[in-house]
């Protein structure tokens, strides 16, 4: 979400109804950006938890502080989808005059410019 929001695209966080789940999955939270050009979010990424489901089909355990082994809770994580990224990174900062309005904290990595023609 913070990535998103560096580059000045609007995101919001959206936690999924549990009949919406899929297997495994204990709780899962969606990640989606805003599309000016649907005027509907879309979704960019999510996160899962898939409690110790994963682990146990792995066999992945862990030593607890007890000392005893437990079975590990996992994670599932898109960070970062890049074609979704591009969309909104676009969609976001174009121009009417059709260029790209660079965020303020990627022009270091642009030689300074503001934006691109």
């Amino acid at each position: 979400v913070d990535l998103f929001r560096s580059l000045d695209i609007p995101v919001r966080t959206l936690e999924c109804c549990s009949g919406d789940l899929a297997d495994l999955k204990v709780k899962s939270c969606d990640v989606e950006a805003w599309s000016p050009r649907q005027k509907k979010y879309f979704e960019v990424g999510s996160c899962s938890n898939l409690g110790d489901a994963q682990a146990r089909r792995l066999g992945i355990r862990v030593k607890g502080s007890d000392g005893n082994k437990y079975f590990a809770h996992t994670l599932n994580n898109t960070v970062v989808a890049p074609p979704r990224m591009l969309i909104a990174f676009l969609e976001n900062n174009l121009q009417a005059d059709g260029s790209v309005r660079i965020p303020e904290v990627l022009r270091p990595y642009m030689g300074g410019k503001s934006e691109i023609r």
